[in-house]
């Protein structure tokens, strides 16, 4: 049976992630870009699980949730509150909200799922791989190999064409620089860029404060 995780929040990224990280499962991920519609969309759909951004334009996370559990026939659905790594998560209002858990961002597509399946109602909830049909659980990148090029250069050796690094031809070079740019893709790029904004952006503050403490 299929089941609909509404997702609420203002970010593409997030949008895109969340979608791509159950698009092998029997969730059917219905996103929406602000509070206001998140009400709204969750009227029509009824979903089993909603995901709100804390932030976003129109009803925050905190106050789409207060509304779901006063409705009058989904009150019990689980709420899980969407919190950026810099945003002031107020615990007391996400419990007087009656939020059922609470991530921050960015996460790993993994630890998403076992959350969302770990709020899921008791008769509902089935097996991480019964939900993805028996495959693999997405993990987090090996930052060892960000690009894949372990399997990159497998796939060199199964097709005959390995050689060693000395002997290796401008062409056959040329290919494999090519099959590396192609490994960039945005899930990657944004992977990278999570990893590295956050630093930057603390590296900022500190300046600042430092200036305004001289």
């Amino acid at each position: 049976m299929r089941r609909t995780i509404l997702l609420a929040d203002d970010s593409p990224t997030i949008r895109k992630l969340v979608t791509q990280t159950f698009a092998d499962s029997d969730f059917d991920v219905v996103s929406v870009s602000n509070g206001d519609a998140a009400i709204k969309t969750f009227e029509e759909k009824r979903p089993s699980v909603v995901l709100a951004d804390i932030y976003m334009p129109g009803k925050n996370g905190y106050e789409v949730c207060r509304h779901i559990r006063n409705h009058s026939q989904m009150s019990s659905t689980p709420v899980v509150l969407l919190v950026g790594a810099f945003d002031a998560f107020d615990e007391e209002t996400a419990k007087q909200s009656g939020a059922t858990a609470n991530i921050t961002k960015p996460f790993e597509p993994g630890s998403l799922i076992e959350l969302v399946m770990s709020v899921m109602p008791p008769e509902s909830a089935q097996p991480v791989a019964a939900v993805f049909q028996g495959k693999l659980v997405p993990e987090a990148a090996d930052d060892s190999d960000l690009l894949g090029l372990a399997d990159l250069f497998k796939d060199e050796t199964r097709a005959g064409n390995a050689k060693s690094e000395a002997s290796m031809s401008e062409e056959e070079l040329d290919r494999i620089a090519d099959r590396v740019i192609q490994r960039l893709s945005t899930q990657i790029i944004e992977n990278i860029a999570w990893d590295v904004v956050p630093d930057i952006t603390a590296k900022i503050v500190h300046e600042e404060l430092k200036k305004n403490e001289s």
